[in-house]
């Protein structure tokens, strides 16, 4: 005869400490109490009649039979979440993604047409914007952000490394190619992103360069506003990979100092620990991957 399953709540509860490694990061997860995550877990091993995990100061901690059941019920419990989003999720075809600001406007909308004829089915709402959303409460398939791969709560894998070096518009570039970084004419200006307002003393370290001390430098807001201000050949800006790449393609800006310049950060597609993306929303991440391994070089 057959034992009756435990009910889901209880797995779902085990997972997510499984996973996170502390009772109160799984119950944030789970949109509930520590108390309410602890009880569950309790109800479950009460009705296993076997210790799952334990609680110890460095946090949360596998038995041998919690690590056994953790790959089996992890799995069983994402093909569940993945079935009841696709028939509760509204529109099966719609994908929902967040990124940054520039991101969208300057590398992903550009790519729209060829994801629409990759995947005819599917509908991408984008959610351009800074801020760190919540993705499991705005009901939001997966993100893409910008940083060193490491938030809590999130799988991350690795999109692509964004690259930084300056940019200009070809008068302008021109300054700068005659006199090199410290012999430009006085007219070569700098335009400073107040996002990164850093960005030029780590590329003038990164190269072994003095920096930029008494030039002439207009900071602006966002790197939409400096991208725009060095299309207008208003001064020398940073650019940032792979927002850049299409105007340096065709020749609206130029590299006066060349383009080897890591930022020592990159993109990463993430998604809840808890609740991996669909079907839909994977294949969006895979068209993704694929067109970021795949850009030109310069």
């Amino acid at each position: 005869m057959t034992r009756p399953l435990p009910p889901l709540a209880t797995l779902r509860a085990f997972v997510a400490i499984a996973e996170h490694g502390r009772f109160n990061r799984a119950a944030d997860a789970l949109g509930l109490t520590e108390t309410a995550v602890s009880h569950q877990l309790r109800k479950l091993e009460d009705r296993l009649g076997i210790t799952l995990i334990e609680r110890r100061r460095e946090g949360a901690v596998l038995t041998d039979a919690g690590r056994r059941f953790h790959r089996p019920i992890a799995e069983a419990v994402r093909l569940i979440a993945e079935a009841v989003d696709d028939l509760s999720g509204g529109d099966p075809g719609k994908v929902t993604m967040t990124l940054p600001h520039a991101l969208a406007t300057h590398w992903l909308v550009p790519l729209y047409g060829e994801l629409h004829r990759a995947h005819p089915d599917i509908e991408l709402q984008v959610l351009p914007t800074s801020r760190l959303c919540d993705l499991r409460r705005e009901r939001i398939d997966f993100a893409i952000r910008y940083g060193n791969g490491e938030w809590p709560g999130l799988e991350a894998v690795h999109l692509m490394e964004e690259a930084c070096f300056p940019v200009a518009a070809p008068d302008h570039a021109r300054l700068w190619q005659d006199g090199g970084w410290t012999g430009a004419a006085p007219e070569g200006r700098i335009i400073v992103n107040g996002l990164h307002p850093d960005e030029w003393r780590l590329w003038c370290a990164y190269r072994g360069l003095p920096e930029a001390i008494g030039r002439r430098t207009t900071e602006l807001a966002s790197f939409d506003l400096v991208l725009q201000a060095g299309l207008a050949g208003a001064g020398l800006i940073m650019g940032r990979r792979p927002m850049i790449d299409e105007f340096l393609r065709r020749g609206e800006l130029i590299a006066p100092f060349g383009t080897d310049a890591p930022s020592g950060a990159s993109y990463y597609l993430v998604w809840p620990k808890d609740r991996p993306p669909a079907a839909k929303a994977r294949a969006v991440m895979g068209w993704l991957k694929s067109r970021a391994a795949n850009r030109p070089s310069l």
